[in-house]
């Protein structure tokens, strides 16, 4: 790595000192090449980056308080027989330097100099990644939000509320509801994804293909998840993965036809406050877990059941499945609006001071069935 470019400032007793100082400087320098840096200036007329403080420079405590400390590094330089400097005079310089000068000593200041202005220029670029990862979740929650509203109507005898709370781990998450054509399917789908490379795939591809999965009611929910892996293959790669939920529910009987792999979950709150586990296909879906077309799980859902898809962001979020149970139980007679609400509080009540967004994304969907829901009149 390229050294940063400095040169020595001194600030010594008197004008005769700093002389000295130089010259001494400029000796090791011709042996040394460019180790040294460029030829000292009295710290009176150039301000360096590294500057040599004379600790016999009367008055140099309140000089120093009067200097911009911006990338620079104070070195207090003692003669041989000065004691130590007192606890706060050494709090206020960077190192401490003995006169006469030696060679290894003047090479390790100038190396701790340059680990410092490496440091802080890390220190910088840290936070200025931390504020973009943070102006860029608010602006990806913003698009999310926009593309999928957080409450669904129109879709007869199903409420449909959803959240969604970006997180800063890479990767993201990807939900949606979509009707047939003649009303008589919905689909469901939420993507965990492990990438954001990933995440921006699905999301193409689902935005191009929506709506011949709600109305192609030849090709089963496992058949569909077969095809969203092969289009995703390379994208994949070696490392890439995803979980997922994707369900169609049939509104001629109720009956909920799925796929659930990996690590989104899924719940079925009945009228009575239990809950209980979707059944799960397999792990998360890469190219070294292939899903095969197996053969689709089935749910019947009931008048005032709640079905419940989450991400693992608000699973691990709020605690774990207990927690999770007991918040299902406590707004089970309230509207599903009330219950989003209350896993989005549990998990912002957890972040740290300082803290805007979650370790990971959190998605949640929350279906309720009317107490008089409507079924459609069978045909054929």
């Amino acid at each position: 790595m390229t050294q940063p470019k400095f040169h020595f400032s001194i600030l010594g007793r008197d004008r005769e000192t700093e002389q000295r100082w130089i010259a001494e400087i400029r000796t090791f320098q011709r042996g040394l090449g460019g180790a040294l840096g460029a030829t000292p200036t009295p710290a009176g007329e150039i301000l360096s980056n590294l500057i040599l403080i004379d600790a016999a420079r009367p008055g140099w405590q309140h000089w120093l308080e009067s200097v911009d400390p911006s990338g620079k590094s104070f070195v207090l330089v003692l003669d041989e027989e000065d004691g130590l400097p007192s606890g706060s005079e050494v709090q206020r310089v960077s190192d401490l330097l003995v006169h006469p000068f030696r060679v290894p000593e003047l090479l390790s200041v100038v190396k701790h100099h340059h680990e410092r202005v490496r440091a802080d220029e890390l220190l910088a670029e840290a936070v200025a990644a931390e504020r973009d990862l943070v102006d860029a979740n608010a602006t990806l929650e913003r698009i999310l939000q926009a593309k999928t509203p957080k409450r669904y109507s129109g879709i007869k005898g199903l409420q449909i509320m959803s959240k969604h709370l970006s997180g800063l781990k890479p990767g993201g998450d990807y939900f949606d509801v979509f009707e047939s054509d003649k009303k008589d399917f919905v689909n469901f789908l939420l993507v965990d994804s492990s990438s954001y490379g990933v995440s921006a795939a699905i999301l193409g591809m689902i935005l191009s293909c929506s709506a011949r999965m709600a109305n192609d009611h030849q090709v089963t929910t496992s058949q569909w998840v077969r095809n969203i892996y092969e289009e995703l293959r390379l994208t994949l790669g070696d490392q890439g993965h995803f979980s997922m939920f994707f369900g169609r529910l049939n509104r001629r009987d109720f009956s909920l036809h799925y796929q659930l792999f990996g690590s989104v979950e899924g719940f079925v709150v009945d009228q009575a406050g239990d809950s209980r586990h979707l059944e799960r296909n397999g792990e998360a879906i890469s190219n070294r877990h292939a899903p095969s077309e197996s053969e689709e799980k089935v749910l019947k859902l009931q008048p005032k059941d709640r079905l419940i898809l989450l991400s693992d962001g608000f699973v691990k979020g709020v605690g774990g499945e207990f927690h999770l149970d007991r918040v299902f139980r406590e707004r089970l007679e309230r509207e599903p609006f009330a219950l989003v609400n209350e896993l989005a509080f549990l998990i912002k009540s957890r972040l740290n001071e300082g803290e805007t967004f979650p370790g990971e994304d959190c998605s949640a969907i929350v279906i309720d069935v009317e107490k008089r829901v409507l079924r459609l009149a069978p045909t054929g």
